[in-house]
Parts: structure tokens; sequence; C-alpha cells
């Protein structure tokens, strides 16, 4: 199994924090849900913080079968239309967007 990991460190624009959420609860997760060879979807949001972690805002989480599988929906049609819905979320965030690709060990 791999996962693969968008991070969002930073912070929704003043005034966007929940017109963030809402788009990425209500658009951006059930959107990657329909991408080929995506198994399962999750947004993570962080209610509790110890420890001095990194600045996460949000983690999407995408749960996949194999490498390929993720291989396949980066270069979707699927993918590329879908775009456009997380530029949406982009403009309401300052900070970092970023990817980690994960192999699941066995557990």
């Amino acid at each position: 199994m791999w996962v693969r990991s968008a991070f969002w460190v930073g912070n929704a624009k003043p005034g966007m924090e929940e017109k963030f959420e809402s788009l990425m609860n209500e658009s951006v997760v059930p959107g990657l849900r329909t991408l080929p060879g995506v198994r399962g979807v999750k947004a993570w949001w962080p209610r509790k913080r110890e420890d001095n972690p990194p600045g996460i805002c949000c983690q999407i989480v995408v749960d996949f079968a194999s490498r390929a599988d993720i291989d396949a929906m980066l270069a979707s049609p699927e993918r590329a239309a879908f775009r456009p819905k997380v530029l949406e979320a982009i403009a309401l965030f300052e900070g970092q967007f970023s990817h980690i690709d994960f192999e699941v060990g066995p557990g």
C-alpha cells in the first residue's frame, strides 16, 4: 500500500479559515476520491499540538494500492481537470504546499 500526503504548512488567509476548511472538506476531499486509483482520502486537521511540531494547517492523506497507481493518477486527465479546485484552495492559503509519497510497511 502507498499513501500520497499533501502538507499544507501555514495558515488560511485571515478571515478565510472557515471557507478554506469547508472547501477542503466539501470539495477537495470528495473530488480526490473520484480520481483513478484512489482507494480512500482523509483530511487531517490538527487540533492539539505539543513538542513544537511543524505548522501544518491541514494534511490530506490519499491511499493507493501501488506506486504505479499514484503515477497513473498524476498523469490522468481527471487530475488535470480537478486542478482548478486545488488552485481555489491555494488562493485561500498562506504558506507552503507540498507532497510526500509513503510506502506503508507491514503492520
